[in-house]
């Protein structure tokens, strides 16, 4: 049975808690991340719905709104890439993916 290794010194202790802190700061940035792809997503997959109609408006929004969530998508990539992400994080990567396949029919 693995133990984890005892925090003795002081220095041990703060550097502990930095270690613990950073580790919050990035799950935080890319749970943003994923908010921030998540809502494009939406947007880009109700932009697609409105421009197969022949809405104009849609048709103006919809590359932009594809280009900024393959951006984002882009982005969430490389960080999985470089074990940067939780599985929790993955998983909701996977799932926005699937509406995005799901609803576009790609």
């Amino acid at each position: 049975m693995e133990t984890s290794p005892k925090i003795n010194s002081s220095a041990d202790k703060t550097y502990a808690i930095k270690e613990s802190c950073s580790l919050k700061k990035l799950t935080t940035k890319w749970n943003k991340c994923l908010d921030d792809y998540e809502n494009y997503t939406l947007e880009y997959i109700k932009q697609y719905k409105k421009s197969l109609k022949g809405n104009g408006i849609s048709l103006s929004k919809y590359p932009y709104m594809k280009a900024k969530s393959e951006a984002l998508c882009e982005q969430l990539n490389n960080a999985q890439n470089k074990d940067l992400l939780s599985e929790k994080q993955l998983k909701r990567i996977s799932k926005i993916q699937m509406k995005m396949l799901n609803a576009c029919g790609l």
